[in-house]
C-alpha cells in the first residue's frame, strides 16, 4: 500500500541538504511513503530544469508507452515521484550495466580510468565522470589530462587548482567566468552603469529637445542647467540630428555646442571636431572650433590634417579653414603640398546608343554607349594660403610650393655667414 502527499517545505529542505545539486523548482513533485519491499534497481533521473536525482529508479508508463512519472527511491521509506514532462532522462539498471562492466575492467590502470571517465561524460553520468577522474590521479598523480579535466595546472611547486592559482595572482572572475584584474572588473561595472545612465539621458533629453524646439522656455532653461557628464552622448546625438532640421534651431544648437564645450570628455570633443568641418552654419562651426582651442585641440588637428591630402578640393578647403584655428609652424611642410590640389573628374563623352563608324580603309564598325574621360585639374586653395600666411607673417610666395619650402627650410637651418673654421 502506498500513500502520497505533496512535498512539504521541510522535506524539500531535507532533500536539498542531502542532494545539494538537485533543483526542486518544478510543479508536481510528490513525496511517496512506500511500505512495499519490491526490488527497484539503482539509477538516476536528470531533471529538465537542471540537476539530477540519484537513487533507485522506477518508470511508470502511460497506456501509450510514454512516461507518466519516474519514482526515485531516496531511502527505504521515502521516494520522490517526478512527472514525466519534467524529466530529461531516466537511467535505470539496464542503462548502468555497461558502466559496471567497464568499471570492473578498468581496475588500477590510470589510463583506463581516464577513458572510463570520458565515456561516463559522453553518457551524461556526471557524478561517475568526476569520480573516475579523481580515481585516475589517485593512481597517477601526474596524469596531465585528468589533472586538466579537474581544473589543475602546474606551478613551481607541483599541481594547483587553476582557480586558486588565478586568485593567488590577484585576479577575480567576471560575470562571464573570465579572470581579470579587480580594477578591470570595477571599470567594466562602472562602464555598464555609465551606459545605463547614458541611455536614460538619451530618452529624457529627446523629450526636452522636442519641447525646447517648440520654444518652451522652461525646457530651454532646464537644458542650459545640465552639468552631468553622463548626458554628453544625449546632447551630442541631438546636436548632430538637428543639423539636418528644416526648422530654425540656431539658438538652441548654440546652446548644445556650449554645453559640449563644458563637458570636456571624449564624446564632446568628437562632436565638436565633426562640427568643425560638417557645419554649414558659420556661427555654430566657428563656436565649435573656438571651444576646441580650449580643450581638444590635439584631437582636432589630428582629425583635420589628413584631409589636406584629399583629392577633393572641397575637403581640402574645409580642413584648411578649420586648421586656421590651430596654426602651427611645425606643420608648415604638411600645409604646403595642399596649396594646389589635383582634383580628378570623370566626364561622359559621346551620346548613348549605337553609333556607326568608318575607318580610313573604308571598313565600317559599330560602337555603343558613351565613354568616360578622366581629367586631372589643378585647383588653388586660398584657405591653405591663408593658413600658411598665419605662420609666416609678412611673407607671401603665393602658390609657389618650392619658394615656401625654401623659406621654411631656411628658418630651420639658417645659412652661416662666415665659414671660417676659427669661428
Amino acid at each position: 500500500m502506498s500513500m502520497t502527499s505533496p512535498l512539504p517545505m521541510t522535506l524539500i529542505g531535507r532533500l536539498v541538504t542531502t542532494f545539494g545539486s538537485v533543483i526542486f523548482a518544478m510543479i508536481g513533485v510528490t513525496l511517496i511513503f512506500d511500505a512495499s519491499s519490491r526490488p527497484v534497481q539503482a539509477g538516476k533521473v536528470e531533471l529538465s530544469g537542471g540537476g539530477q536525482l540519484t537513487g533507485a529508479v522506477r518508470r511508470v508508463e502511460n497506456p501509450d508507452g510514454s512516461t507518466a512519472h519516474v519514482v526515485v527511491r531516496i531511502d527505504p521509506e521515502m521516494s520522490v515521484a517526478v512527472p514525466g514532462v519534467h524529466t530529461r532522462r531516466a537511467v535505470g539498471d539496464e542503462d548502468l550495466r555497461e558502466y559496471r562492466d567497464r568499471a570492473a575492467a578498468a581496475q588500477q590502470n590510470a589510463d583506463a580510468q581516464f577513458e572510463l571517465a570520458r565515456w561516463c561524460k559522453s553518457q551524461t553520468l556526471l557524478h561517475q565522470y568526476r569520480f573516475h577522474l579523481v580515481r585516475t590521479i589517485d593512481i597517477d598523480p601526474d596524469h596531465q589530462l585528468a589533472r586538466a579535466a579537474l581544473g589543475f595546472v602546474r606551478d613551481g611547486n607541483g599541481w594547483v587548482s587553476y582557480e586558486l592559482l588565478r586568485r593567488s595572482q590577484g585576479l577575480v572572475q567576471d560575470n562571464k567566468s573570465r579572470w581579470v584584474l579587480p580594477e578591470v572588473l570595477a571599470e567594466r561595472e562602472q562602464s555598464d552603469s555609465f551606459d545605463e545612465a547614458s541611455k536614460l539621458w538619451i530618452r529624457d533629453f529627446r523629450r526636452l529637445h522636442t519641447r525646447a524646439a517648440r520654444g518652451d522656455a522652461e525646457a530651454i532653461a532646464e537644458i542650459q542647467a545640465i552639468d552631468d557628464p553622463i548626458a554628453t552622448a544625449a546632447i551630442a546625438g541631438e546636436f548632430a540630428r538637428s543639423r539636418s532640421s528644416r526648422s530654425d534651431l540656431r539658438n538652441l544648437r548654440l546652446i548644445y555646442v556650449r554645453l559640449l564645450g563644458k563637458m570636456r570628455n571624449g564624446i564632446a570633443v568628437k562632436a565638436l571636431v565633426e562640427a568643425g568641418v560638417l557645419e554649414t552654419d558659420a556661427l555654430i562651426r566657428e563656436e565649435a572650433l573656438r571651444l576646441l582651442t580650449q580643450y581638444g585641440a590635439s584631437s582636432a588637428v589630428a582629425s583635420y590634417l589628413p584631409l589636406l591630402q584629399s583629392n577633393s578640393a572641397k575637403q581640402v578647403k574645409v580642413a584648411a579653414r578649420a586648421l586656421a584655428f590651430f596654426p602651427d609652424p611645425e606643420l608648415a611642410f604638411e600645409y604646403i603640398p595642399a596649396l594646389v590640389t589635383e582634383e580628378k573628374t570623370r566626364t561622359p563623352v559621346g551620346s548613348a546608343g549605337t553609333n556607326a563608324a568608318f575607318g580610313n580603309n573604308g571598313v565600317a564598325g559599330l560602337s555603343s554607349g558613351s565613354q568616360i574621360v578622366e581629367r586631372t585639374q589643378a585647383i588653388r586653395i586660398p584657405e591653405v594660403l591663408d593658413l600658411i600666411k598665419q605662420i609666416a607673417p609678412g611673407e607671401d610666395y603665393g602658390y609657389d610650393e618650392k619658394a615656401w619650402k625654401k623659406y621654411f627650410a631656411d628658418l630651420r637651418n639658417p645659412p652661416r655667414r662666415d665659414l671660417r673654421r676659427d669661428l
